[in-house]
C-alpha cells in the first residue's frame, strides 16, 4: 500500500496520535507526515504510506496555509492559549493604520526564534520536553518566509483595545511558527499577544476540501484504494498517488531498458529519455535559501506511467545524464 492520505486532525491530538491511528487502520507501518501540526491546532495532516515515506523529504518543502485569531492583551508563556499569562495591558491603544503597517512588516523573509514548546531538538532532547521540566534554552532564530499574511474582511475597529481579536490568513514556508508569529507581531505594536486559534488550511496542492475526517478513516479504514483503481464503494477514502506529492518537480518517462537501468542504480544518457515533463504544480513550494529546483531533480516514469521514483539530472536542462536519487526498483518486479 503506497501513497498519500490527506487527514483533518482535530484539536487535542498530536500528530503521532493520528499517525498510530493510521497505521491501525491500514495495517501498515510504514507512515509519517510532512510536518508536525501543534496537539492544540486543527487541520490538514499530510501523512505519506508504504514507499511514499521515501518522498518527504522532497515534500518538506511544501507551502502550508492557516487561518488563525491573535488575541491582544495577553501574553503566555506557550504563545498561545493554553500557557500561563506572562504579561497583561488593559491600557494600550492603537488605531487600524498601525495594526496594517505591522502586517506589512512581517511579509517576506523574517527571522523567528523557535518557542520553547516546539519540536526542535537541543542535545537530544524535545523543546517541548524540556519546557515540561521548566527549563529554557537559548534557541537561534530561524529564516522563514511569509508569502502573503491577510486580515480577515470585518477587522476594523477604528481604535484597538484589551480583548480585540483579529483573524487573519497566512501562507508561509516551512519552520514557520504562527504561535511566534502572532507574539511577534504585538510586541512591534508594544502589545501584549498570543495566538488563540489555529488551523491549517492548506499543505502543498491540498486544502480541506481534499481531506478525510479520521471518523471517515476509521469507519472505512480497510477499504482505502488508491485513486488510480476502481471503488466499487461510494464515498470511499482513497490514497493519492505518490508522485503527486512532487508534482512540483519536472518528470522524464525513459522506455523499458533505460528504466529498468536507471532502476538498479546505472546512469541513462538523456538521449534516452522518451518524453519531459513539466511540474505539474508550480505554486506549491516555498523555501528559504537553495531554490529546490536548483537541485535539477526529476520525477521519474516507465513507459507505461509507472512512477519509478526521484533520480536527478547533474548538468541540467536536459543535458548529460539522469542519475538515481531515491528509486523504486520494485515497482518495476
Amino acid at each position: 500500500m503506497d501513497g498519500i492520505l490527506v487527514l483533518l486532525k482535530p484539536p487535542g491530538m498530536t500528530s503521532h496520535d493520528v499517525v498510530n491511528l493510521a497505521r491501525r487502520q491500514l495495517g501498515e507501518k510504514r507512515i509519517g507526515h510532512t510536518g508536525t501540526l501543534d496537539p492544540g491546532a486543527a487541520g490538514i495532516l499530510v501523512l505519506c504510506v508504504g514507499n511514499a515515506t521515501r518522498l518527504i523529504p522532497y515534500m518538506e518543502d511544501h507551502v502550508k496555509a492557516y487561518r488563525a485569531e491573535l488575541w491582544f492583551g495577553k501574553s503566555t508563556d506557550t504563545q498561545d492559549a493554553g500557557g500561563e499569562v506572562v504579561t497583561e495591558d488593559r491600557k494600550f491603544c492603537f488605531s487600524d493604520e498601525d495594526l496594517l503597517e505591522a502586517f506589512d512588516t512581517f511579509r517576506g523573509e523574517i527571522e523567528q526564534i523557535p518557542p520553547m514548546v516546539s519540536a526542535l531538538k537541543h542535545q537530544g532532547q524535545r523543546l517541548y520536553e524540556l519546557a515540561r521540566q521548566g527549563k529554557t534554552v537559548e534557541r537561534r532564530p530561524r529564516r522563514v518566509r511569509i508569502l502573503d499574511f491577510t486580515l480577515v474582511k470585518g477587522w476594523r475597529r477604528g481604535q484597538w483595545r484589551f480583548g480585540d481579536t483579529i483573524l487573519f490568513d497566512v501562507v508561509c514556508s516551512k519552520g514557520t511558527y504562527i504561535r511566534t508569529l502572532c507574539q511577534d507581531l504585538g510586541e512591534h505594536l508594544r502589545v501584549p499577544s498570543h495566538m488563540s486559534f489555529l488551523i491549517r488550511t492548506r499543505v502543498g496542492p491540498w486544502s480541506l476540501r481534499d481531506a478525510l475526517t479520521l471518523e471517515e478513516l476509521m469507519v472505512r479504514g480497510e477499504q482505502i484504494e488508491v485513486e488510480a483503481e476502481v471503488s466499487t464503494l461510494p464515498n470511499t477514502p482513497v490514497l493519492i498517488p505518490m508522485d503527486r506529492g512532487v508534482g512540483h518537480l519536472p518528470g522524464a518517462v525513459l522506455h523499458s531498458a533505460a528504466a529498468k537501468r536507471i532502476s538498479s542504480g546505472g546512469w541513462v544518457p538523456v538521449e534516452e529519455v522518451e518524453k519531459w515533463l513539466a511540474p505539474v504544480d508550480i505554486d506549491v513550494v516555498a523555501s528559504v535559501g537553495e531554490d529546490p529546483s536548483s537541485q535539477n531533480l526529476l520525477r521519474i516514469y516507465d513507459d507505461q506511467g509507472r512512477f519509478l521514483g526521484i533520480g536527478r539530472n547533474p548538468q541540467g536542462r536536459g543535458r548529460g545524464v539522469l542519475q538515481p536519487a531515491r528509486l523504486f526498483p520494485s515497482v518495476l518486479e
